[in-house]
C-alpha cells in the first residue's frame, strides 16, 4: 500500500499556488530604469535579483561597461522591495519603492559609505540606515578583536559590557532614524530589523493568570508597527523570519496553538493579496507533511477552513474535490480526537467493539499479513508487549480480507495475548478513518478512546508509554 495519489494531489495543489502566485505578479506593469556605477568593478555581466520569502530570484540582465557602468531597462513588473546587484564579485542591496527611475554612483571597495543617489528618498534612507550599520558592525568588531589568548575574565567581561553599550546606542540610532524617516517603506525595514524582545516573566510571585497575561501581551504585540498592507514585505530579507519566529518561537508548539497563530497571520494579511496568497501557501505546503506527530492537525484545518471553504481562490474545482477527498482520511483521527469505533470480527467471527475494549494504554496495529515491514515489526512489537507486560494492550486488525492468510499470520508469529481482529467482509470504514493507505500504522489511545498518539515506529511506543505514564502519575 503506498501514499503515491495522496502524495500527487499535494503537488498539483502546490504547484496550483505557485503557477497562480507567479501569474499574479507578472500581470502588473511597472516601467523602471535603474542605472548603476560601480567604480573598480571588472565583471561583464549583472543580475538584478529581488527576495521573495526566503529566497532570492533574479529578475533582470544587462552588460557593464569597462567603467563599471550599467542600466536595467524595462517594461517588466517590478514591486517595491529590497533589490540587489550581483556580478559574480560583487554583490550590492538597494531599494525600489517610489522612484522607478534613479541612479546609485558608487566605489567597489566602499558601497556606502561613497554611495551618490539620484532621484531616489528611498536609497538616500537606505544608505542612512547602512552606514549606522556598518559604524556598528566596526566597532564591534574592534572590542572582540582586543581580546586575545592573554585576555582574562576581567577582560572579557570589560568587552562584553562595552558591547552592550554600543548595541543600545545603536538601537538608540535606528529610533532616531525611524522617526526621521516617517511612513515609509524604509520604515518597515527598520521595524523588521529590530531584534525582538525576549520574554521576561518577571516575579517569582506572579500567579499562572499574570504570567499568561505577559506571555499574551508579549504575543499580541510581536508584529506592532508592521504594514502588513504594504507589498514590499513579502521583498525583503526579514519578514519572512519575523514570521516563522512568531509560529516557530513565540507560538507553543502544539498544532491548536499553531493553528490560532497561523490564522492571526493570515487575517493580517487578508488586505494584501499577494502576501496572503503566499503565506497560505507555505503554511499549507509546510504541514502538508509534518514531521511532528500530530501538527497535520494544521494541514486539516487549512483545507477545511481556507481551501474548502471558498477563501483560496486560485484553486479549481478539481483539485478542491481532490482535497475534500484527502480530508475524508485526515478528520476524524487527529490526537485528542475521541478513536473513530470500529466494529470488527475476531478469529471465530465474534463481533467485537473498539469501545468495548478495557485497557489504560490500547496499541492499535494495523498491518497487512502480505506485507514485508509488517512481517519485520510485528515480532519486534510483540517481544515489546511481552517486555512491558501489563502496560499496554494490542489490538492487532488485519486490512485483508483473506481469512486464511489472516489466521496464518498470527499462527506464524505466536500473537497470544493480542486482541486479533479483523474485516474479512469489508463492513468497516475503519481503513478510511485511520487513513490505513500503508502498513504498519500504529495509533495509541487512552482508556477514554481518545488519541493520544499516531503513526509511530513500533521502536518509539515503549518510550511514549512510559513518559505518558509519568506524565499522567504527575497530573494526579
Amino acid at each position: 500500500m503506498n501514499h503515491i495519489k495522496h502524495t500527487f494531489i499535494l503537488i498539483l495543489l502546490l504547484n496550483l499556488f505557485q503557477s497562480s502566485f507567479a501569474q499574479t505578479v507578472k500581470s502588473e506593469k511597472r516601467p523602471y530604469r535603474i542605472e548603476l556605477t560601480i567604480d573598480g568593478l571588472q565583471d561583464s555581466v549583472a543580475y538584478l535579483g529581488y527576495y521573495m520569502g526566503n529566497k532570492r530570484y533574479v529578475l533582470d540582465t544587462t552588460s557593464i561597461d569597462k567603467k563599471g557602468n550599467m542600466v536595467f531597462e524595462n517594461n517588466k513588473s517590478i514591486k517595491t522591495g529590497v533589490y540587489f546587484l550581483y556580478t559574480g564579485s560583487y554583490t550590492m542591496e538597494f531599494l525600489v519603492d517610489r522612484s522607478l527611475d534613479f541612479k546609485l554612483t558608487t566605489k567597489k571597495t566602499a558601497t556606502y559609505q561613497d554611495l551618490e543617489v539620484t532621484n531616489s528618498e528611498d536609497n538616500e534612507q537606505f544608505r542612512a540606515f547602512q552606514l549606522t550599520m556598518i559604524d556598528h558592525q566596526a566597532k564591534v568588531k574592534e572590542l572582540s578583536e582586543s581580546l586575545d589568548s592573554t585576555s582574562v575574565r576581567s577582560d572579557t567581561v570589560r568587552v562584553r559590557e562595552e558591547i552592550a553599550k554600543l548595541t543600545e546606542r545603536n538601537s538608540i540610532k535606528r529610533d532616531s532614524l525611524l522617526a526621521a524617516f516617517g511612513d515609509t517603506f524604509m520604515s518597515q525595514i527598520l521595524i523588521m530589523m529590530a531584534k525582538s524582545p525576549e520574554l521576561e516573566i518577571e516575579g517569582d510571585s506572579l500567579t499562572i493568570d499574570q504570567k499568561k497575561s505577559q506571555y499574551n501581551y508579549y504575543k499580541d504585540h510581536f508584529f506592532d508597527g508592521l504594514d502588513f498592507e504594504s507589498e514590499g514585505l513579502l521583498r525583503t530579507p526579514n519578514f519572512y523570519g519575523k514570521v516563522k519566529e512568531y509560529i516557530d518561537r513565540v507560538t507553543f508548539q502544539n498544532p491548536d496553538s499553531i493553528i490560532a497563530s497561523i490564522d492571526h497571520v493570515l487575517a493580517k494579511c487578508k488586505n494584501n493579496p499577494e502576501l496572503y496568497r503566499y503565506w497560505m501557501g507555505s503554511f499549507f505546503g509546510e504541514y502538508q507533511n509534518p514531521k511532528i506527530m500530530g501538527m497535520d492537525k494544521v494541514f486539516v484545518h487549512l483545507s477545511d477552513n481556507y481551501y474548502l471553504n471558498g477563501k483560496v481562490d486560485w484553486a479549481d474545482s478539481t483539485l478542491l474535490a481532490e482535497l475534500s477527498k484527502e480530508m475524508t482520511f485526515l478528520r476524524e483521527n487527529q490526537i485528542g480526537l475521541k478513536a473513530p469505533q470500529m466494529y470488527l470480527l475476531d478469529t471465530l467471527e465474534n463481533r467485537k467493539s473498539l469501545y468495548d475494549i478495557k485497557s489504560d494504554y490500547l496499541v492499535l496495529y494495523f498491518y497487512d499479513p502480505d506485507c514485508g515491514h509488517c512481517k519485520k515489526k510485528t515480532p519486534v512489537l510483540y517481544d515489546l508487549y511481552k517486555k512491558m507486560e501489563g502496560d499496554f494492550d494490542v489490538a492487532a486488525v488485519t486490512v485483508g480480507t483473506d481469512t486464511k492468510k489472516w489466521k496464518d499470520f498470527i499462527k506464524k508469529f505466536e500473537l497470544d495475548g493480542w486482541i486479533n481482529l479483523g474485516d474479512p467482509y469489508y463492513k468497516s470504514n475503519f481503513r478510511v478513518q485511520y487513513n490505513v493507505r500503508s502498513t504498519p500504522q500504529v495509533y495509541i489511545v487512552d482508556k477514554d478512546k481518545t488519541i493520544i498518539a499516531k503513526k509511530l515506529d513500533v521502536e518509539q511506543i515503549e518510550g511514549f508509554i512510559n513518559d505518558r505514564k509519568r506524565m499522567d502519575k504527575l497530573s494526579q
